[in-house]
């Protein structure tokens, strides 16, 4: 089975980003039509796949939505797929369902990321609002992620010697201190923090303080060599 996609007509612009996609992944047709039929009805675009493999060949890091999929199946079973999309940095949230639901398994699937784990049978709204929650959660990950691509970009664009003076400031040093710390004059220190706040787009130290927490940077860091 080649990979499928439907997008509803009526869909509306995700503000978020670009739209949201289910993907499907169930070597058994019925119950891969019957989840595409519960997507379409709830306005959700979706591909279908018949194998996991095909899946991963598909996916990227900038993949919006999230995965349901089978969790046993021939080539490769629900948790490995899981696995692999983790290995690969992907943050696409994965929901497993499965006719052959136990606690082991459930406990495994959790333990390793999946983030929702149900047992056919369930009906179209129990799935769909799986399947909405996950893919929220995908959006606001997406989201932190693209925030802190942005403020380490923005890093970067300091010298070695000012993003020393980044960390030091950061932890509520002085410029008198800063200057008695790398050996420099305050002078000297003061035109290292205003290069800062202009290349940083800042205005003080608390905006450098919240940038440093977006960038997810520890200010223990040592400065880069």
């Amino acid at each position: 089975m080649q990979p499928q996609s439907t997008t509803s007509s009526d869909e509306a612009t995700q503000e978020e980003g670009p739209e949201p996609t289910v993907f499907l992944v169930d070597d058994h047709e019925v119950e891969l039509d019957l989840m595409q039929r519960w997507c379409q009805r709830a306005g959700l675009a979706t591909q279908t796949f018949d194998d996991p493999l095909r899946l991963l060949e598909t996916l990227d890091v900038d993949t919006v939505g999230c995965v349901v999929a089978d969790l046993r199946m021939p080539r490769i079973s629900g948790l490995e797929l899981q696995a692999e999309m983790a290995k690969r940095d992907l943050i696409v949230p994965v929901v497993l369902v499965t006719g052959h639901g136990d606690a082991e398994n459930c406990r495994t699937a959790f333990q390793q990321g999946v983030f929702d784990f149900i047992e056919k049978g369930f009906d179209s709204v129990q799935f769909i609002d799986s399947v909405e929650r996950a893919i929220r959660k995908n959006q606001r990950e997406r989201f932190r992620h693209q925030v802190r691509r942005d403020a380490r970009s923005l890093l970067e664009t300091v010298s070695k010697r000012e993003r020393e003076v980044v960390m030091l400031l950061a932890n509520g040093m002085p410029l008198k201190g800063i200057a008695h710390e790398l050996k420099i004059s305050v002078q000297t220190a003061s035109k290292h923090r205003s290069s800062i706040f202009t290349k940083l787009h800042i205005d003080n130290e608390v905006d450098l303080y919240k940038l440093l927490l977006a960038a997810e940077v520890s200010l223990e860091d040592t400065p880069a060599e």
